[in-house]
C-alpha cells in the first residue's frame, strides 16, 4: 500500500502518510494530519484506490478535485 494511516503522538490523532514520497498526504489543499481514526481510514482507502489507477511516479495533483494529493513544502 502506498498510503497508510499512522497514529500521531501523543496517540490522540491520526495522519495519512505517503510511503513512496515519505511525507504526509494532502486533500483539497489540507495536509492530512490531526484526523480521527475513522477519517484517516477513509482517506487512506480512497488514496490507495486512486493510487492503484496511476503509476507511483505520476503526479496525483493532475486528477480532478476530490482526490488525495501529496503535500508539498511551501516554496517547493
Amino acid at each position: 500500500m502506498r498510503f497508510v494511516a499512522v497514529q500521531e503522538p501523543p496517540h490522540h490523532s491520526w495522519a495519512v502518510f505517503d510511503t513512496v514520497r515519505d511525507e504526509p498526504a494532502a486533500y483539497a489543499g489540507r495536509v492530512l494530519i490531526g484526523l480521527t481514526s475513522h477519517e484517516a481510514r477513509c482517506f487512506t482507502a480512497a488514496a490507495n484506490d486512486d493510487a492503484g489507477k496511476w503509476r507511483a511516479n505520476k503526479p496525483l495533483r493532475r486528477r480532478a478535485a476530490g482526490l488525495i494529493q501529496v503535500a508539498r513544502p511551501a516554496g517547493a
